[in-house]
């Protein structure tokens, strides 16, 4: 008998998908708006059912290509926590109103995708899982199709997503041909057996070239700062987090199930990648005038201290990269809730229409300002634990010179985004008026503040959870 029960997150988001699409036939345009309730309630039922589900330690299914464990249960979720607030950023984005119904379809089978990819045990579960999430997000972020950037964004990143599905693809061909399956565990055993072959290294790296572009890392990040312009802002949100986190769990399965073998091959990489990354994307964040592309390379710049806790290919790493995702989960949505708002109301997304914003709207500037600073790593933030977490495993791991630059890079990120409060609380406003918050959007905002303070001082609930999660 099929396990269904493992299943039950995966059929609840599949039920509701179909429940959006016809709800987005029968619903009448003036009241589409409206179905974000719907949207809501769909995640609130999915994270319920999960609950309820009774997480074995090593649960599978489907010929062990799903698995269910406290790992997966855990990444879950966050990737629906991270959907509900993309959701209710979409009420505040005035573009999505008309045609909301499609927009949400769309971002439930994203969060399909992602929740598969918290399970993959198999190469090809793995590829499905991808292409269910970045099928989806590449028609997201062309969703404004009467706006030209709008259109460009999902073009470009629609192009160089297909390249990065083809390195994919040509890693999984090579791998199978080594292995005879592309089972993880198939796969592993084939390493421990053939590690020596350039086709099966050659694999290797095709797979992490492919999962690279998902968490934007160097060289595979050039997308990002055009596609986080030219998107609308809710989709930017979930790209940087929801996309970033599934990207991140793919490889986490992927180097600690099926490329375990060759850490020693895989964890030098890394550590090339990481300190390529965290410094293009520090460096290249300082000059920008436009606050989506800035937080584009923030994002560059952020995988590249993912990537530093991923090359330890040590427990101790695996638990600080799960702590550094909820960390930056928080901050990051905190942040970008705060721009559609702010956007919105200042007439654009250029730095200099955020002068003097804490004159227009107290709540909007302390919420930039906090989940800024928790981004760039200042104590007793959630972003700081999350770094010195990061940090401290690869120091463990005998990474030193990758500390060194982790460390530089954290006083970099710190000048450019208090370029953005300086911006905030010591210019004057462009105009007067003060900016009307939602209650929804203020009690949202403050809950996520509140978040990234209670996960800075108080980390022992969550290390617990992490670490149950994320066993050696």
């Amino acid at each position: 008998m099929m396990p269904w029960a493992l299943l039950t997150a995966e059929l609840t988001v599949s039920g509701w998908i179909l429940l959006l699409l016809g709800a987005d036939l029968i619903v009448p345009a003036a009241r589409k708006a409206r179905l974000w309730l719907v949207a809501l309630a769909g995640i609130a039922v999915t994270w319920g059912v999960l609950q309820l589900v009774e997480v074995p330690p090593a649960g599978a299914t489907f010929q062990r290509m799903f698995l269910l464990d406290p790992f997966a249960a855990y990444f879950k979720t966050l990737f629906l926590l991270t959907a509900a607030v993309v959701v209710l950023m979409t009420r505040e984005f005035r573009p999505l109103a008309e045609r909301a119904g499609s927009f949400y379809l769309l971002l439930f089978t994203a969060v399909l995708g992602a929740l598969v990819l918290a399970s993959v045990n198999d190469l090809l579960m793995l590829f499905i899982g991808l292409e269910l999430l970045t099928f989806s997000l590449y028609v997201m972020a062309a969703y404004l199709k009467t706006e030209a950037r709008s259109v460009e964004a999902g073009m470009k990143y629609l192009v160089l997503g297909s390249i990065s599905s083809g390195f994919l693809v040509y890693g999984i061909a090579l791998l199978y041909g080594a292995a005879g399956s592309t089972g993880f565990d198939a796969v592993r055993g084939a390493l421990l057996r053939t590690a020596t072959m350039p086709s099966v290294a050659a694999g290797v790296l095709l797979i992490l070239a492919g999962l690279g572009f998902k968490i934007a890392a160097l060289p595979f990040n050039f997308w990002v700062p055009d596609v986080y312009e030219g998107a609308p802002t809710p989709v930017v949100a979930f790209l940087s987090v929801g996309s970033k986190m599934a990207g991140v769990v793919a490889i986490l399965r992927v180097l600690y199930g099926a490329f375990a073998p060759l850490q020693h091959i895989w964890g030098e990489v890394l550590a090339l990648m990481a300190a390529g990354t965290m410094c293009y994307g520090n460096l290249a964040a300082i000059p920008q005038t436009n606050i989506k592309r800035l937080l584009g390379y923030s994002s560059i710049g952020h995988a590249g201290y993912l990537l530093m806790g991923l090359a330890t290919g040590s427990a101790a790493g695996a638990q600080a990269v799960a702590y550094y995702l909820l960390a930056y989960l928080v901050s990051t949505l905190a942040v970008f809730l705060v721009v559609v708002v702010a956007s919105d109301a200042v007439g654009g997304d250029e730095l200099d229409r955020y002068d003097g914003l804490s004159k227009r709207s107290p709540v909007l500037a302390a919420g930039l300002f906090v989940g800024m600073l928790s981004l760039a790593g200042v104590p007793p933030l959630a972003g700081f634990v999350g770094k010195l977490f990061v940090l401290l495993a690869a120091t463990d791991s005998g990474l030193i010179w990758l500390v060194a630059i982790g460390a530089v890079n954290v006083a970099i990120s710190l000048y450019y985004y208090l370029m953005v409060v300086r911006r905030m609380y010591l210019l004057a406003p462009r105009a007067p008026d003060p900016i009307r918050v939602s209650g929804i959007t203020r009690t949202t905002l403050f809950l996520l503040l509140a978040a990234i303070v209670v996960i800075g001082v108080v980390q022992e609930p969550f290390l617990v959870r992490i670490t149950d999660a994320i066993r050696p």
